[in-house]
């Protein structure tokens, strides 16, 4: 017995010929011309779905002298804040006939480097970054920028650079997580930072700004540089709990950092919030929540992605100066938990 004939794809001839329309008349009504009235368009839409067929992408592609993908970079593809990110980017792109090639920088600017060059190389339409990039010193970035390569950084910005971005209001977060604090009551606040990108030192900012304002004095032993990790949360906070004088109250600013520090907090037998309150930033879901649960500063993270996602197909359709430094800054808010509380004392 002859094996099976694989079914043949579907084609534009083939809905051509059901409906009685010119084969022309399909292909401008898949691609939505304006040449086709609506009537006809929908026909042929019901008729190509009914019939399973699928476009072809490689001929799509040499018609609209496009490669119909777009590049993504994220620093962590474990870390559920830019997995929230990378599925909304994917469900626009999918929703406007884009595949997505995502690469992990794994945190290292010359890594990062080399696949954005890999990807430009490899004729992508676009790039959307999560860039692990000084905030000074964007690097290839600025390279990208001279060639007119539509892209949008996401929870990124570089002050001296009018690149195109979607993030929150970092010194925002910064402000709401440190006047929680103050307003609980705590006058002993610690800070452990982040690494020299823009969530890290823009959050910095709002934190001294905040506790200037509220005539709070700071121990420089409170003050400790993480790494936006659990381990470096864990070690900042052990630092800090070595002090001749604690604080009541520590502001991680993400929250693996947060969580590190609250793990660090436990060895030491501390209670908390009874005896710490500690607030992190970014909303994580995953593996390592801490009991009791994080109060955080949250943002929408799947809508960063949809909306890079949007303003990068923008700037690919019409690469103009304004939709290549389109900028879209999304509003923070508190999520009070139960790892802060006010001071005993």
């Amino acid at each position: 017995m002859n094996p099976k004939r694989r079914k043949r794809p579907v084609t534009i001839i083939d809905i051509a010929a059901k409906l009685g329309l010119s084969p022309m008349t399909v292909s401008r009504s898949l691609n939505s011309r304006q040449e086709v009235n609506e009537a006809t368009r929908k026909r042929v839409l019901e008729c190509a779905a009914a019939m399973g067929y699928h476009p072809n992408r490689w001929a799509q592609s040499l018609v609209k002298r496009r490669s119909m993908i777009v590049g993504v970079v994220i620093p962590d593809i474990a870390h559920s804040f830019f997995a929230e990110i990378t599925t909304g980017v994917e469900e626009v792109l999918e929703k406007s006939g884009y595949d997505m090639l995502l690469c992990h920088s794994r945190a290292r600017a010359e890594r990062e480097t080399s696949e954005i060059g890999m990807l430009s190389s490899s004729r992508v339409d676009g790039l959307i970054v999560g860039s692990t990039q000084g905030m000074y010193s964007p690097g290839i970035l600025e390279e990208l920028r001279l060639r007119e390569t539509p892209f949008v950084l996401v929870d990124r910005y570089f002050p001296a650079y009018n690149f195109a971005s979607v993030r929150t209001d970092d010194i925002t977060v910064g402000r709401i997580a440190t006047k929680y604090l103050v307003e609980l009551g705590h006058r002993k606040i610690g800070y452990i930072g982040g690494p020299n990108l823009s969530p890290a030192q823009l959050r910095r900012r709002g934190f001294f700004a905040t506790v200037r304002e509220a005539g709070i004095e700071l121990e420089r032993a409170w003050l400790r540089r993480g790494d936006f990790e659990i381990d470096g949360g864990y070690a900042a906070m052990k630092a800090i709990l070595q002090a001749r004088r604690r604080p009541t109250a520590v502001f991680a600013a993400n929250d693996p950092t947060a969580i590190g520090a609250v793990y660090a907090c436990r060895e030491a037998g501390l209670e908390i919030p009874a005896e710490m309150s500690i607030i992190g930033a970014g909303n994580i879901e995953g593996p390592h929540h801490p009991n009791p649960y994080l109060t955080t500063v949250d943002w929408p993270r799947a809508e960063l992605g949809r909306t890079a996602a949007r303003l990068l197909l923008d700037a690919i359709q019409e690469p103009s100066p304004e939709k290549l430094s389109a900028v879209k800054i999304f509003a923070p808010q508190l999520l009070a938990r139960q790892t802060t509380a006010p001071p005993r004392d």
